[in-house]
């Protein structure tokens, strides 16, 4: 068990996708992907079938990695992306309805990208409260938790799909989150003291078939493409409005 505390290669796709553009978005990405996998198998395809080609004597000695992630679509994601640069805007959501005193539930649901709505088959829900000691209910996360549960969630997703890429094969996957706050903040006692966190760190506990290097050069890259990480070390702009 190894600690470790804190550029996917473009691929040759043509502008095959833009073709697909008057499908649904889940049909075009499907037909598109089925394609190119079509195309990679012929070209894998050995000219004899007497004996057994280099790539197929490859492939049945291989080590097979299966981590649960589909790279070659998130792969086939780029240039389709690439061809069609205005699908690759997204915009998600989430609504939250106050239930009582502090306590609140959020629903997740529908989301906007490649070009259109989309609507998910449940609704998830996110419930959140204050703890016992500020006289709540304590019947959820607080907000500050539910937003280091983000990064984490965040960053161990990218761990499993950037070792999926690299060919590590992983045992297990854990982060460790811990977020510094003062509340002298939040209650309004000092307006030098920030409301949010003074200080974030996150440390994995990572078992994977691979050596310490590669694990921290693969946390490493996780931590590079996290949408959260990049949401918390960098200014966003956000505006709140009365409907």
């Amino acid at each position: 068990m190894k600690d470790f505390a804190f550029v996917l290669p473009k691929p040759p796709y043509g502008a095959g996708f833009s073709r697909l553009r008057g499908l649904r978005a889940p049909d075009a990405f499907t037909r598109w992907f089925a394609s190119r996998n079509r195309i990679a198998a012929q070209d894998a395809a050995p000219e004899s079938t007497n004996q057994p080609s280099e790539k197929e004597h490859v492939m049945t000695t291989a080590t097979i990695v299966d981590n649960g992630v589909n790279t070659e679509a998130l792969i086939g994601a780029r240039g389709a992306f690439a061809d069609a640069p205005q699908a690759a805007q997204f915009t998600f959501r989430s609504t939250c309805d106050w239930i009582e005193g502090t306590y609140s539930v959020n629903a997740i649901n529908g989301y906007f990208g490649v070009g259109q709505e989309h609507a998910r088959a449940q609704t998830f829900r996110i419930e959140s409260d204050h703890p016992a000691v500020f006289a709540a209910g304590d019947r959820a996360p607080t907000p500050p938790e539910i937003v280091l549960s983000a990064l984490a969630s965040c960053l161990t997703g990218g761990v499993a799909s950037v070792a999926q890429h690299r060919g590590i094969q992983l045992n297990s996957v854990r982060a460790i989150v811990e977020g510094d706050v003062d509340v002298q903040g939040i209650l309004g006692m000092d307006a030098e003291i920030r409301n949010g966190f003074s200080a974030i760190r996150v440390t994995f506990q990572v078992d994977a078939e691979a050596s310490a290097d590669e694990i921290a050069a693969v946390v490493a890259q996780s931590q590079k493409r996290s949408a959260v990480f990049d949401i918390l070390a960098n200014p966003t702009n956000v505006s709140v409005s009365v409907a």
